[in-house]
């Protein structure tokens, strides 16, 4: 119980904390900012990841639902970016030069020819970034092609890996011969999702 002194007109005055409580408030705050830190990061790097390969596994879905509806073959494109500045896929009508590049300006993705941009999504590597890969692409690497009723995939075994950079916590978009997408996670490092086979 805190003592109490007549304030000066005989009412009671409080005293307030003292220097060594304040600091042993600071101390307490400060470690438990500094445990909470690092576990915020690592839930932001996993939340991350999920919503690019959630994104790549739309993008994807999208490619082969449109292709569908509208009756025209689409690609679908993975280039790497030569700066190594950003992941990218974009979805693009075919054309008759193979000169659209996902990393190009989204007003610019395919210069000097009749292809249009469907859809497109470029993530700057700050955190997490993506890339495409078969074990044989069977024709240009980089891109698969959907076609009406059916996935004209050359690629064997194409999958997309999203990486956290920080703490590498790693999703998988795999496409399966019949137009399937479906996300994993290679080694279970992100709960609810299956485990890559």
């Amino acid at each position: 119980m805190r003592s109490t002194c007549p304030g000066p007109a005989g009412s009671p005055r409080h005293r307030g904390l003292t220097l060594v409580e304040i600091l042993v408030g600071l101390v307490v705050l400060g470690v438990l900012v500094a445990v909470a830190i690092p576990a915020l990061g690592d839930v932001l790097e996993r939340r991350r990841v999920m919503a690019a390969a959630d994104e790549i596994a739309g993008v994807l879905t999208y490619a082969k639902a449109e292709t569908v509806a509208i009756n025209t073959p689409l690609w679908v494109r993975f280039d790497p970016d030569p700066n190594n500045s950003l992941s990218c896929t974009a979805v693009v009508t075919l054309s008759s030069s193979d000169t659209c590049r996902c990393y190009y300006a989204a007003n610019n993705i395919c210069p000097n020819t009749g292809a249009k941009l469907l859809r497109l999504f470029q993530l700057p590597r700050q955190h997490v970034r993506f890339s495409a890969q078969a074990s044989a692409w069977g024709g240009p690497a980089n891109y698969i092609s959907f076609s009406r009723d059916q996935m004209s995939i050359s690629a064997r075994n194409f999958q997309v890996n999203v990486v956290g950079l920080r703490h590498g916590y790693t999703l998988r978009v795999e496409v399966n011969t019949g137009g399937r997408v479906k996300i994993c996670s290679p080694g279970g490092s992100i709960n609810g999702y299956a485990v890559c086979a």
